[in-house]
C-alpha cells in the first residue's frame, strides 16, 4: 500500500497586507491600460506599494516606473485611496485607512535603456527570468486541491466580513493540508483559519461561526469531510486576533508568490505579477506557461503538466522551453512538445495577442491580486 503524504497550500484574504499593496499597484496597472488603449498604446507598468499605520491614518507608498501616451495622466492618489476604501479599511478610529495621513508617490518613466530593448517591430521581454506553469486533474479548475481550497477559503471569508458577519474584520488567511495517495488527494488533514475580529467579540463564538459557515461549506464543495473537528480544524491558534492589517505588520507587494501561482505544488520563477504590465514576461511568461500546461491536461494528454519557460531582456523568444508530465503523459514526448507550440505561441507578443492581455475589457489585474492568477475562469489564460 502506498503511504500517506501530505501538502499544506495558504491563501490570504483581500484585507493582508501584502494584498493591501497588491491590490493598488494592480489597480494603477488597470488604470493605465484604460487611458492607453484609446491612443491605441500599451503602457509601460512596473509599481511597487508598502503601507504601513500610524496614528494620523497610515502610510501608503507607491514607487515605481509608469510610462504613459504623451498627454495622459494618472491620479494616483485618487486610485490608491479607491482601493484602500474598497478593500474595508475605513475605519477613522483605526491606524490605517483610506485617509492615508501620508502618501508617498516616487514615480518616474521606464528606463530608456529597458525601452529600447522592448520597443520594437516584436516585443521584446521586459525582464530575464524563469517562469512556470502547472496544471493537475486534481479539482474542475485543473489546479491542486490545497491550493484551490485555500483560496475558497479566504474568498468565502471575505464575503462573510463584508455581509454578516459584521464582527470580522478584512485580515484572514487560510491554510490546507491534505493527505495524498498514489498522487491523488484523499482526505483532510488539517484546516487552519486566522481571522482579525472585533475585540468584544469571543473567540469562542468565533471558532463555532467560522466552523459552521466557513469551513464545512466550502469542504462540502470539494467532497471532503472533517471526522474529528477537535483534532482537524484550528481557528486562530494563537488566541484573540484584535490588532491586524498594516497595524501588525507591514505591507509590500509581491511578498505572497506562492499565495498567487500554485500554493507550492509546481516551482516559481521567484517573480511576482502585481503591478507588472503584460511586457514585464514575470506576468505574460506565467500565464503562457499556465495556458499550455492547462490545455495539455484539459485535452487529457496528461494528468499533470509542468511548462518551464526562460527569457532575455530584449528578445522577443524564449530561450528554453520545458515540459514536464511527470510520468503521467498518454502520448510521446515529441507529440506532446509539437502540440504545445501548436496551443500558444510563447513570444511575447505571441501570449499578449493571443491571450488579450492588454484589454482592458478582458482582464482586471486587480481581480488577479485577491485569490490566484490561475483556476478562475474569468481570465482569458483559463478559457482553454
Amino acid at each position: 500500500m502506498t503511504e500517506i503524504i501530505s501538502h499544506a497550500s495558504e491563501s490570504v484574504s483581500a484585507g493582508h497586507p501584502d494584498k493591501i499593496c497588491d491590490q493598488v499597484a494592480a489597480a494603477i496597472l488597470d488604470q493605465a491600460i484604460e487611458v492607453s488603449t484609446p491612443a491605441g498604446r500599451r503602457p509601460r507598468v512596473a509599481m511597487e506599494v508598502s503601507a504601513k499605520a500610524r496614528p494620523e491614518g497610515g502610510t501608503l507608498m507607491l514607487f515605481g516606473e509608469v510610462t504613459l501616451p504623451e498627454g495622459v495622466k494618472l491620479n494616483y492618489e485618487e486610485i490608491a485611496r479607491k482601493t484602500v476604501a474598497e478593500i474595508g479599511y475605513t475605519d477613522q478610529n483605526s491606524q490605517f485607512h483610506s485617509g492615508l495621513q501620508e502618501l508617498l508617490i516616487r514615480i518616474t518613466q521606464q528606463s530608456a535603456d529597458i525601452d529600447h530593448g522592448v520597443s520594437g517591430k516584436r516585443t521584446g521581454a521586459g525582464d530575464q527570468g524563469i517562469m512556470f506553469g502547472g496544471a493537475v486533474d486534481e479539482t474542475p479548475e485543473l489546479m491542486p486541491m490545497p491550493i484551490a481550497i485555500a483560496h475558497a477559503l479566504t474568498n468565502r471569508y471575505t464575503e462573510l466580513y463584508r455581509g454578516e458577519f459584521n464582527w470580522l474584520r478584512p485580515d484572514a488567511k487560510s491554510q490546507v493540508l491534505l493527505n495524498y495517495q498514489n498522487g491523488y488527494p484523499v482526505g483532510v488533514n488539517r484546516i487552519i483559519i486566522a481571522a482579525s475580529h472585533d475585540a468584544n467579540f469571543s473567540l469562542a463564538d468565533l471558532r463555532q461561526a467560522l466552523t459552521r459557515e466557513l469551513i464545512l461549506p466550502v469542504l462540502d464543495a470539494y467532497k471532503l469531510r472533517i471526522t474529528d473537528p477537535a483534532e482537524q480544524i484550528i481557528i486562530n491558534g494563537a488566541g484573540e486576533w484584535t490588532i491586524y492589517g498594516p497595524l501588525a505588520d507591514a505591507g509590500t507587494t509581491n511578498r505572497k508568490i506562492i499565495v498567487d501561482s500554485y500554493g507550492g505544488a509546481f516551482p516559481h520563477g521567484g517573480g511576482g505579477f502585481n503591478g507588472k504590465d503584460p511586457t514585464k514576461v514575470d506576468l505574460a511568461g506565467a500565464v503562457g506557461a499556465r495556458y499550455i500546461a492547462k490545455a495539455l491536461v484539459a485535452e487529457k494528454l496528461a494528468r499533470k503538466a509542468q511548462v518551464e519557460v526562460s527569457y532575455v531582456i530584449g528578445r522577443p523568444d524564449p530561450l528554453s522551453v520545458n515540459i514536464n508530465t511527470f510520468g503521467t503523459a498518454n502520448r510521446p514526448d515529441k507529440l506532446i512538445y509539437e502540440h504545445a507550440q501548436e496551443i500558444l505561441d510563447l513570444s511575447v507578443d505571441g501570449i499578449i495577442d493571443r491571450l488579450d492581455l492588454f484589454n482592458p475589457e478582458k482582464v482586471k489585474y486587480q481581480q488577479a491580486a485577491v485569490g490566484g492568477f490561475f483556476g478562475r475562469r474569468q481570465f482569458p489564460w483559463e478559457q482553454v
